[in-house]
């Protein structure tokens, strides 16, 4: 909506008008009589219902500003939401931004010069996603299109897009191959698995994904300053949703920790516990350790051992990545569905494990037949 107003300092009639922000704008007719500072009025309002109706940006700035709106290049936009993500995003899925901006560059050619940002369609995101989905599953695919959905949305926010073009571009179906459903390690495997440990750092991973349920980045990147041998408890903040756990030492992982911190020597708080595995972790991300894990339970007979040869697709290209219903994620599925197996409340376990809702915390409660069986079995007879 725009509207005629006259100001004191001036001879002239103005227009005001409100950007989608809500922001004031106005801007003199050079008209002194207000029969033809209405037909500037008509203009404006004209101008904007085009807008509506979908005409570009550049040309409704261009009649409302004596400056149009400048036209940011697509790499230029994914660089300023980088920087904007930098101080309210954790590193690891930062990180995950980064990666999609920099491939979805490279797919697009993406310079100093162009393409611009509004010169992106649906179909540029398509292409890019259908070339992706050969190499990855389709929930890894989906995740990716919502993030170049959220740059997008920042674009529209920021009025540098009308429209956000990854809108109309359709969530990947999941074949039968790629659904799965994530389980809880029995006690047996677990002692299997803790045997085939190849060495102190998984026999560390695998008693802290089990007796704590914390993720595995926290694990690999945790510090000497996290643990607090005295008051006998870790202390951490995860990364991934960065709140503030406090988990008791069991005796077997404070025993393994203060082993490895006898070996250490002489630390600092700010040292990680595993300095190689911590640098490794930051550099890649976890797929060595992902991958580290899976030869475990290979050994441990829960997945068949990959063959190291990649296999292809008649194209020769790579395919999608499998996935199996057991990783080192299970391990924190176990503790929370433990926990509860023992006495636990829901409230306890959530804190413990650093779930935000009930419902997250059920996602992870696995009920073993045996604990079904023994909660029938208490209850009392009716007959004699």
């Amino acid at each position: 909506m725009a509207w005629l107003y006259r100001r004191d300092d001036s001879r002239f009639w103005w227009v005001g008008w409100r950007t989608p922000e809500g922001k004031a704008r106005f801007k003199s007719t050079k008209c002194e009589q207000e029969g033809d500072a209405r037909k500037h009025l008509a203009a404006v309002e004209s101008l904007f219902s085009a807008r509506a109706s979908g005409a570009p940006l550049d040309e409704v700035y261009a009649s409302l500003s004596p400056r149009t709106k400048p036209r940011p290049t697509l790499k230029a936009a994914l660089s300023d939401w980088l920087t904007e993500c930098e101080g309210s995003t954790a590193a690891e899925t930062l990180g995950r931004y980064r990666t999609i901006a920099e491939a979805f560059s490279n797919h697009l050619g993406a310079g100093e010069h162009g393409p611009m940002l509004d010169a992106v369609t649906s179909e540029h995101i398509r292409e890019f996603l259908s070339k992706r989905r050969a190499i990855r599953n389709a929930s890894t695919i989906n995740l990716e299109r919502k993030i170049l959905s959220m740059f997008f949305l920042r674009a529209v926010r920021n009025d540098q897009l009308r429209a956000n073009p990854a809108a109309p571009v359709r969530k990947i179906n999941q074949s039968r191959a790629e659904k799965h459903h994530r389980r809880a390690f029995t006690l047996d495997e677990l002692r299997i698995i803790f045997d085939k440990c190849p060495d102190d750092f998984w026999r560390f991973a695998v008693l802290g994904g089990f007796y704590t349920g914390q993720r595995l980045g926290d694990l690999v990147c945790l510090s000497w300053g996290a643990v607090d041998l005295q008051e006998n408890v870790l202390r951490l903040t995860q990364a991934k949703t960065d709140k503030k756990v406090q988990i008791p030492l069991r005796p077997a992982f404070r025993a393994l920790l203060m082993a490895v911190r006898a070996k250490a020597g002489k630390v600092k708080p700010g040292d990680f516990i595993w300095p190689e595995h911590a640098e490794r972790y930051e550099r890649c991300g976890a797929g060595p350790f992902s991958n580290g894990f899976y030869e475990i339970l290979a050994a441990s007979g829960l997945v068949p051992a990959r063959s190291h040869k990649p296999k292809k697709t008649k194209k020769g290209v790579k395919g999608p990545r499998q996935v199996t219903p057991v990783s080192f994620h299970c391990l924190r599925h176990t503790f929370i569905s433990v926990l509860k197996a023992t006495g636990g409340s829901q409230a306890v376990a959530k804190e413990l494990a650093g779930h935000s809702s009930d419902a997250i915390s059920d996602l992870y409660t696995h009920t073993d037949t045996a604990t079904l069986a023994k909660a029938i079995a208490a209850l009392p007879e009716l007959a004699d």
